[in-house]
């Protein structure tokens, strides 16, 4: 683990700001209750053990989105969660005197970051250092702990503008994250296998470069629309799918999945078979008989076999994007079959993706029969791909 962890320090006493991401799925107006909340609860709860005075900073949905609301009702859970006092704190009160009156022990969770008008704009660690919020926070704090992988990637003001301030380190959600990602990173592991799927074309084709340029993956299984595209720079003809690349963009990204392609032939698995929609009928395929006036809506039985050999001979494995419609019963085949092999088999697993939780409570799994369940999405793309994130780039080394 290369970065200092918060419990390196004596926090009794210390005013100590985290930064998490409570951002929950909010369903008519009620939030959500899900992994991030109970994880970074567990994490509230040990430093407030510790004796610290805990100050909560979090974000929750976008500007102009339904999702975009106070995190009132959040910290009504994290209440209840960690059954500590804690006061909710919104940013038009007296939020520096409310932070100066606190006991050590006692939590705060200030209101949702993206209220701030500073908040999401493009700057530099030192230039959000002068934010007006930033700068009435800074002077207050002991310690800055950043506890999300999911937010890292981006340069928000609470996200990186505490460095000038404080030290910033590492919190226990974070640490896991980082510790579980490290096992990829090891040049002396063979047998990392990527099984990449899901219809994000241009942030998977990111990753997979990056993971086989920096040795993270010695073999890639890629599903999904993902493997279309793959198909497609092979020279296969879908059919009815092919205008659907067209119109959505993706005919540009063929040319670099060629690319890698050419490189790393021996490394990429592709499709052997689809599962086609034949009027809401599962129609299986082989790739040899395409091109198809039908849609691709899954992977196919065989490509499902081939896929499972590879994961059963290795030892680490990354599972992110599904197969394909998994959420339509007929087509969630591959993605299933898939996770139960890797959930059965005995590797160091790591499953990610923004929909990974919800799809694994739909197969009957859950998080335990994996190695590491990220909790991360576009952050975890692009710590895997190699590129730096700014939310790591801030903490103290060891």
């Amino acid at each position: 683990m290369k970065y200092k962890s918060v419990f390196d320090f004596d926090l009794k006493g210390k005013t100590v700001f985290i930064r998490t991401d409570l951002n929950s799925s909010v369903v008519e107006g009620r939030v959500v209750i899900s992994s991030r909340l109970r994880e970074h609860s567990k994490t509230i709860y040990a430093l407030s053990e510790e004796g610290a005075k805990v100050v909560v900073l979090s974000h929750q949905g976008r500007p102009g989105e339904e999702g975009f609301i106070s995190l009132k009702r959040h910290a009504d859970h994290i209440r209840k969660f960690i059954d500590k006092p804690l006061k909710f704190v919104k940013w038009e009160d007296d939020f520096e005197k409310e932070i100066k009156s606190m006991k050590d022990g006692e939590v705060i969770i200030l209101d949702n970051t993206r209220f701030l008008k500073d908040e999401q704009t493009k700057k530099t660690p030192e230039e959000h250092a002068e934010d007006e919020t930033i700068k009435k926070l800074g002077v207050l704090g002991d310690l800055f702990v950043q506890d999300a992988l999911s937010v890292s990637h981006r340069s928000h003001a609470s996200v990186v503008g505490f460095k000038k301030y404080m030290p910033c380190v590492v919190g226990p959600v974070l640490e896991k994250e980082i510790e579980a990602l490290e096992k990829l990173e090891d040049g002396t592991n063979n047998g990392k296998l990527l099984v990449l799927g899901g219809a994000k074309l241009k942030d998977s084709i990111k990753l997979l470069k990056g993971m086989l340029e920096n040795g993270m993956a010695n073999k890639v299984c890629v599903g999904g629309l993902f493997g279309e595209l793959f198909l497609k720079a092979n020279g296969t003809k879908l059919g009815a799918k092919d205008s659907f690349f067209t119109e959505k963009g993706f005919d540009e990204i063929v040319p670099a999945a060629k690319e890698l392609l050419d490189k790393y032939s021996r490394k990429l698995i592709l499709p052997l078979d689809l599962g086609l929609d034949d009027n809401k009928k599962r129609k299986e395929i082989k790739v040899e008989e395409l091109p198809s006036d039908l849609n691709p809506m899954d992977i196919g039985v065989e490509t499902t076999e081939s896929f499972k050999k590879e994961i059963r001979e290795s030892k680490v494995v990354v599972f992110n994007g599904p197969m394909g419609v998994y959420e339509k019963e007929k087509f969630s085949v591959g993605t299933k079959k898939i996770l139960e092999a890797i959930a059965f088999h005995r590797c160091f697993s790591i499953i990610g993706g923004g929909d990974t939780e919800r799809a694994l409570t739909g197969f009957g799994l859950v998080p335990q029969d994996f190695s590491h369940v990220s909790l991360a999405g576009k952050a975890l793309l692009q710590y895997l791909s190699g590129t730096p994130l700014p939310g790591l780039e801030i903490l103290e080394k060891n």
